[in-house]
């Protein structure tokens, strides 16, 4: 298990140069991390050992790889335990078979129990499809544009050259800083309509019985619920024709062992995906109020770029577009706080040469 974990350094570590936020790492590293490890877990026979062993007295192994292939299923009508039968179990009288219609929806079936790891490891890579799309539209510009400028001291690559050249390209950049604004609020939008996807998909998954999982089992403290979705003793019929020609049928009492462990997964998975699809909404929402308020930016810009005064940042943010914030925002947040002061009041010097009766005065707070 430690080298497995070990394998997820490159998720783990904390990357030098950030170009999204908390909470889109929240999606591509613990998200995907989590669900990785789930999948590793449910494989792991070591610690869980077989995934099915059914009750039978002869042909045992053939019986038991049937029950896994074909699914079991239990009763709903016996869940609460009044009909004197364990609950789930019961006696059958009918033909019970996963391809056969249940008209009374007595029958709640299993057949999901071979796929759980192979569905955790595909959630995983859907967590990380948008910020792989971002991390090739960004191209690692950002880190072009910052390199050497996020040592705790100011050294030498920052020198008077650098900068007159990195307030050139923040200035001049208008279209491609809009372009690649755009692209980072599509991938926030993704991550949305991902995490909002999969609750449905894992809904479906588990045929309609994940949605209100939590509810269920928090909520109004219905501990069947778990029994419901996740039974750890279930039935299988297993027909065949006999030496005669006539039918013959076997009713398989299965454990599936692996449910005590899904259960409390999927219990932490339901929790985590409200969690994540809430917070993902607001942080959209912030970044609608951002773009469609510049009065905020000028407070953004002024916590970031500390002490520069607020006439220096109000009008900057006048001349610049959403996508130029954006650029310089992110420049603030991976470089030395008295790199990103000076290019500040290096920019709007700049603007204010190029248009002085825009940009009068120059009162810039002191230390």
């Amino acid at each position: 298990m430690m080298d497995f974990l070990n394998s997820f350094k490159s998720l783990v570590k904390v990357e030098q140069i950030r170009t999204d936020n908390n909470v889109f790492r929240l999606h591509y590293k613990l998200t995907v991390i989590m669900l990785i490890v789930f999948s590793i877990l449910l494989t792991s026979k070591q610690y869980f050992g077989d995934p099915i062993k059914c009750k039978v007295e002869e042909d045992k192994e053939i019986i038991e790889t049937f029950c896994w292939i074909h699914g079991t299923y239990i009763r709903r009508d016996t869940l609460s335990g009044k009909s004197g039968y364990i609950p789930g179990l019961g006696p059958d009288h009918r033909d019970v078979r996963p391809w056969m219609r249940d008209p009374d929806g007595k029958i709640i079936w299993q057949k999901y129990y071979q796929w759980v790891c192979i569905v955790f490891c595909f959630q995983a890579l859907l967590f990380y499809l948008p910020r792989y799309l971002w991390k090739t539209w960004e191209g690692g510009r950002l880190r072009l544009l910052v390199s050497d400028l996020n040592t705790p001291l100011v050294n030498a690559s920052w020198n008077p050259t650098t900068k007159t050249q990195m307030i050139q390209y923040i200035i001049n950049g208008k279209y491609f800083h809009t372009l690649y604004a755009i692209r980072y609020v599509v991938c926030e939008i993704l991550n949305l309509v991902n995490v909002i996807l999969q609750i449905f998909l894992i809904d479906t998954f588990l045929g309609g019985q994940f949605a209100l999982y939590g509810f269920k089992v928090f909520a109004n403290g219905d501990i069947n619920a778990m029994n419901e979705v996740f039974p750890k003793l279930t039935k299988c019929q297993w027909r065949f024709s006999g030496p005669s020609g006539t039918e013959v049928n076997r009713d398989a009492l299965c454990i599936l062992p692996l449910n005590i462990l899904n259960e409390k997964l999927f219990i932490v998975l339901w929790f985590w995906l409200f969690f994540l699809s809430g917070v993902t909404f607001l942080s959209l929402i912030y970044r609608f109020v951002v773009v469609c308020v510049p009065k905020l930016r000028v407070y953004l810009l002024m916590a970031q770029a500390r002490f520069i005064g607020s006439k220096q940042a109000t009008c900057i943010i006048k001349k610049f577009s959403y996508g130029d914030f954006f650029v310089l925002y992110h420049v603030g947040k991976n470089v030395n706080p008295i790199v990103f002061r000076e290019l500040v009041l290096g920019i709007y010097e700049t603007l204010k040469e190029k248009n002085p009766y825009v940009y009068p005065g120059n009162e810039v707070n002191t230390i």
